[in-house]
């Protein structure tokens, strides 16, 4: 899960460290980083404007708590991985996309071809979900 503890905060970026194993920890790379990045060219959907307003909207619900999603039921302890699939799988409805076939387990292959049905360049895809390789995506 993510923990505020281990963010670096920078005004276009934050960086979170991952101490677990996730899945795409190899022997040569157990550390992983999750980096959320300012979206410039639509500012409406920037997921760093996004997290930043969460995290100020949370902040007087979460106390000492350091995990970055909790509950907004009292008493706003940490929600658990199924709580989180559950939000995913609903903003992935929400958004037009068929949850059917694209669980909260596949957002990144559900979230590349909705962006490829929308225009988005391929080096821009290819960047944001990490891949070297178009033919990943193909």
């Amino acid at each position: 899960m993510l923990i505020l503890l281990h963010v670096t905060m920078e005004e276009d970026n934050y960086s979170f460290d991952l101490a677990e194993h996730i899945k795409t920890s190899t022997p040569r790379s157990p550390h992983t980083k999750i980096d959320i990045s300012v979206y410039e060219p639509d500012s409406t959907i920037c997921p760093l404007a996004c997290l930043k307003a969460y995290i100020n909207k949370t902040k007087n619900l979460r106390n000492s708590e350091t995990q970055l999603f909790i509950s907004y039921v009292r008493p706003h302890k940490p929600v658990s991985r199924d709580t989180v699939s559950r939000w995913t799988k609903e903003t992935l409805r929400i958004c037009g996309i068929d949850t059917n076939v694209f669980t909260a387990h596949s957002t990144r292959s559900a979230s590349v071809s909705k962006a490829n049905e929308k225009d988005v360049p391929i080096h821009e895809i290819m960047a944001n979900a990490g891949w070297k390789s178009a033919e990943t995506f193909s």
